[in-house]
């Protein structure tokens, strides 16, 4: 899918999503590409259709146009966001008064969130396989964060809830971003979604064999996601990312952004994935592992494993 497409625009991302699923029930008869709202060409594959029977191809064309449109239908509701929008009186009372309940990140608060995850061992094992970053290394670290923090960005402004704290000055400080209960299935077209929208990996990621393949790796994070949640799949809270800006660490702010994770969750389960060492912090907090797992790259391509943890938060801890 990386392959196909370089970059992919919102209305180019539709289409893409709505051929692959045209492709997937096996369709033969045509290439469809949406090139904009109600705009296609078309290639036909059999064949069996000569030039000269106009009206037989005009016939098959306008079903393939009436199919293609109520495919793209129902590929727009599929990816729509299905939400209550979050209010600033759904939070928790904050004797600081500094979260703010947003839609979208500003610049300023994606480059804050990129600084916080900017030395995170996960991405050091995708670039470094465990060893230390180097000076030279800062531009592919830089590329790499962006790219996949982008993704979160678009998951979190498009199908979830954004609270972020801010100082006296409005600077971003931290956010947290949670996606309410939804299927197992709505979630996996969002991330699809996602992946369409931020294109292929930059060479920091994909540069070469070896960090496709740790990078690769990390596509196996929704197996233990769903063994953890098992009972719950369609009726718990996912914790995204939370992240702080390296000025603001050590204020406490994470912590309060964690405890209005708990309070929205109220009667319902939280989830979250975190390397080994984030997850002591929060066990703190009521979290339980349920799953230690390795992203094990394939031989030859890691010296090591890198191990993640499935932390789940029933509401009675």
């Amino acid at each position: 899918f990386f392959q196909r497409k370089a970059s992919l625009s919102e209305d180019v991302t539709m289409g893409h999503l709505y051929l692959r699923i045209l492709e997937g029930f096996g369709s033969t008869l045509c290439r469809v590409e949406w090139t904009g709202f109600g705009k296609c060409y078309h290639k036909t594959r059999k064949k069996s259709i000569q030039q000269n029977n106009m009206a037989e191809a005009a016939i098959i064309v306008g079903g393939i146009v009436l199919a293609g449109a109520a495919a793209t239908g129902a590929v727009k509701n599929l990816l729509r966001r299905r939400i209550p929008d979050l209010a600033q009186d759904d939070l928790l009372p904050d004797p600081t008064n500094d979260l703010k309940v947003i839609r979208n990140f500003t610049e300023q608060d994606k480059a804050g969130l990129k600084a916080a995850f900017g030395d995170s061992p996960d991405f050091i094992w995708i670039l470094k396989d465990g060893a230390k970053l180097e000076k030279e290394d800062a531009s592919d670290m830089e590329s790499g964060t962006s790219y996949l923090m982008d993704f979160v960005f678009y998951l979190a402004e498009n199908y979830g809830h954004i609270i972020k704290s801010v100082d006296k000055g409005g600077n971003f400080q931290g956010s947290i971003v949670l996606v309410p209960p939804v299927t197992p299935f709505h979630y996996k077209a969002y991330t699809f979604a996602a992946m369409a929208h931020c294109g292929k990996p930059p060479p920091a990621l994909w540069g070469d064999a070896n960090r496709k393949a740790r990078f690769d790796a990390f596509a196996d994070i929704s197996g233990p996601h769903h063994e953890a949640m098992h009972d719950c799949l369609d009726d718990h809270w996912y914790l995204l990312n939370l992240g702080v800006s390296p000025s603001a660490q050590g204020k406490r702010v994470g912590t309060r952004l964690l405890k209005q994770a708990i309070h929205l969750a109220g009667d319902k389960p939280l989830f979250l994935e975190c390397h080994n060492g984030n997850a002591p912090y929060y066990e703190k907090y009521g979290f339980q592992c349920k799953k230690n797992y390795p992203f094990a790259a394939p031989e030859g391509t890691s010296r090591s494993p890198f191990y993640y943890n499935a932390m789940r938060r029933d509401p009675d801890q």
